[in-house]
């Protein structure tokens, strides 16, 4: 509009009067008056999607998710939020870039896109600024007319964006604080965040966390197939999924492996799975073009954490276990249980650990690489000092849930002093589950304990383990175990204790019908306990060498060492001793052919056990005495009891004994007349059989069963 000079009309004034918002001009003569908009004439419709990730497979579930959250769009008065969570390349961004591209056109009024890592400042603020400014420009504001201050630009953003139909990425977001002020005010918008932390706050105020695993094996070759081809994966499919699992389901890590493939076509998948099996090199062999990509990733988390947090993060990855609960962090940490919880949670929200169960978490495998890596910048004593406390906290708490097995069997070790955090066990099934549940960890203590020289701690936790190993039946660690617990005594110069650890492990050989190494042990074991004077032990080491008898079916030596161990009991008033060479001697007889030597036996053990042992020694016995009374051609007297038995060993948690119970009892219902009845005690047995991965066991008791 031009208002030429002399151009004054009629009733003209330059004067104001109310109330006014923004700047006021006042002129007496106007030469020429320019109106200009703040759009520009040029500006289109944002398309700033990056393309879409080449050979995307995979995250049919997550996809679901997005999809699901499309669907909600404009049925609230603000734009919908989704959080897409996980750790540093497991492929967030793809995932992310991949759904946005395949709904783009759905989204009329344009797709604005932003990483945050490239814009990254000192404290993240500025980094939004600079978005806000991006997406105005792209939205058609020019330059002049956007604000330098971060209020002022959401504002103007979310005046901009009112109505619009948008579809915002924000990839790479450090906090929650990064996202808000760039939420456009529309209902109709989505707004797509990824982060390798959760951003509670977004959550908590209505965004959809969308949690990202990493890939499972079949997945991972499928990846790793859409690299290097169908027929090279096809050429190797066993190299090919032990690929994927080393590089634990990481997307980033299998596509730098696959590039090497790629880029060497002479070599086989089987050589590169051979380099990357040594655990010590495999993060910085994981490189593409000179550079570890793969650590670079979990660098960049680390280095993103509060002092506290990375010392945490340093010492869970000292110590040599594969999870870990949150009272083992609190004694790694030497911190109480409320700080414990904060720093845990920030592990957690940097996705750094996992959480796998109620009060269980764990590293993925190249997270605990690198955590051991950066481990070695922790002072040693603190490491040695984290190792140390967590050693004596499992010998504790083994040692208490021994207690709670079994309350009066022979111990050799003193009570150790109280430790914190005490774990206490409602129940023998809940301390055997306890211990089942951290035997692995236990083992991996023990052989860092060794190797540190603390050989109190191995052999008297290795001694409280007896509970976990005769009741469940892991002979695999139950021997590794004892081997520890062997060598430690004798560092120790303990022979009790050596002759103790040696008797455990001939044990183990016994039950596995391996006799040879449990002579040898039962040999020097003998030896020892009689260099001790500790008759008791000498009376333990006898029922053992009865139980190598019985295996041999030598019946009549076999009687010959329990009767034995029995008179040494009898003369040191061990109750319990008594009851339990009773119990083995109606085993011995029961296999020999003699039901009522054996009747006689296991009465008499009854009888002790009523007065010293526990509750599962009875049953143990009521059992047998089941198989007693089905060849004394009386199963009417005892099915009862080898029925209360069988559920007493279900609430115990003793499943080898549940399930010979359910057996014994199949055969007492036959001989009554109760075939459903059987077919019943057969099906229990053979769940118990299943649940312990004894499929033959179990195929054997099925083909019992009416087809």
């Amino acid at each position: 509009m031009v208002i030429e000079p002399g151009d004054e009309r009629p009733g003209t004034r330059n004067d104001l009067s109310g109330q006014v918002g923004g700047s006021v001009v006042q002129a007496g003569v106007i030469q020429q008056l320019t109106l200009v908009s703040q759009e520009s004439p040029t500006a289109g419709i944002p398309r700033q999607l990056p393309p879409a990730p080449r050979g995307f497979v995979n995250r049919v579930r997550e996809l679901g998710e997005l999809d699901r959250l499309l669907e909600r769009a404009g049925d609230d008065s603000a734009p919908l939020v989704a959080v897409v969570n996980g750790l540093g390349g497991v492929g967030k961004s793809a995932l992310s870039r991949h759904w946005a591209y395949r709904v783009r056109e759905r989204f009329t009024d344009g797709q604005l896109y932003a990483h945050l890592g490239d814009l990254r400042h000192e404290g993240g603020g500025a980094a939004v600024s600079d978005v806000l400014g991006g997406f105005l420009r792209a939205l058609g504001v020019q330059e002049k007319w956007i604000p330098a201050d971060l209020a002022e630009r959401a504002a103007m953003f979310r005046s901009r964006t009112a109505d619009l139909q948008l579809l915002i990425l924000l990839d790479d977001v450090e906090h929650a604080a990064q996202v808000t002020p760039v939420l456009p005010a529309s209902s109709a918008g989505v707004v797509v965040v990824t982060s390798h932390r959760r951003l509670g706050e977004l959550v908590v105020t209505g965004a959809v966390p969308v949690p990202l695993a990493p890939l499972d094996e079949d997945e991972g070759v499928r990846l790793l197939a859409g690299v290097l081809g169908q027929e090279r994966v096809h050429a190797e499919p066993e190299a090919a999924r032990e690929l994927a699992r080393l590089c634990g389901g990481l997307p980033v890590a299998l596509r730098v492996a696959a590039a090497r493939l790629v880029q060497r076509r002479g070599r086989s998948i089987g050589g590169l799975v051979a380099e990357l099996a040594d655990e010590r090199r495999r993060l910085e062999r994981l490189t593409a073009g000179g550079r570890t990509v793969v650590e670079a990733v979990f660098e960049t988390a680390y280095h993103a954490l509060t002092p506290e947090v990375g010392r945490l993060y340093r010492l869970l990855g000292a110590v040599p276990v594969a999870d870990f609960s949150a009272r083992a962090v609190q004694v790694v940490a030497g911190v109480s249980e409320r700080e414990t919880e904060r720093l845990l949670d920030l592990l957690l929200e940097a996705n750094l650990v996992e959480e796998t169960a109620s009060d269980r978490y764990r590293f993925h495998d190249l997270v605990r690489l690198h955590a051991a890596r950066v481990a070695e910048q922790e002072a040693p004593g603190e490491r040695e000092a984290a190792l140390g406390r967590m050693a004596r906290w499992y010998r504790a708490c083994a040692m208490a849930a021994d207690r709670v097995v079994t309350t009066n069997r022979l111990r050799l070790a003193p009570v150790p002093e109280p430790v914190e955090p005490e774990v206490t066990f409602a129940s023998e099934k809940a301390a055997l589950d306890w211990l089942e549940g951290e035997r692995g960890n236990m083992l991996a203590v023990l052989r860092v304990a060794g190797l540190a020289g603390w050989d109190d701690v191995v052999w008297q936790t290795v001694e409280a383990l007896w509970p976990l190993h005769h009741g469940r039946k892991h002979y695999a660690d139950w021997i590794e175990a004892g081997r520890l617990g062997t060598l430690s005594a004798r560092r120790d110069g303990n022979p009790a204790a050596e002759a103790r650890m040696r008797n455990q492990t001939a044990r183990a050989f016994v039950e596995l019908g391996d006799l040879g190494p449990a002579d040898e042990e039962l040999r020097l074991a003998r030896a020892l306990a009689e260099e001790s004077g500790d008759r008791r032990l000498e009376a333990t080491v006898l029922e053992s060498l009865g139980q190598v008898e019985l295996a041999r079916k030598d019946f009549d030596a076999a009687t010959a060492r329990f009767t034995e161990a029995l008179a040494l009991n009898e003369a040191l008033g061990r109750t319990r001793g008594m009851g339990l060479q009773s119990y083995h001697l109606g085993l011995t007889h029961t296999a020999a052919g003699r039901p009522e030597e054996a009747f006689e036996a296991f009465g008499r053990a009854r009888r002790l056990m009523e007065e010293a042992g526990t509750e599962n020694d009875r049953a143990k016995i009521d059992i047998e005495l089941g198989l007693v009374h089905r060849l004394l051609g009386r199963p009417g007297e005892i099915v009862e009891r080898v029925a209360e038995a069988a559920w007493t060993m279900r609430a115990k948690g003793v499943p080898v004994k549940e399930a010979r119970a359910w057996e014994i009892l199949a055969d007492l219902t036959v001989d009554l007349g109760d075939e459903l009845g059987a077919h019943e005690c057969l099906r229990q047995a053979i769940a118990v059989h299943l649940r312990l991965g004894n499929a033959a066991k179990a195929e054997e008791l099925g083909a019992r069963l009416p087809s």
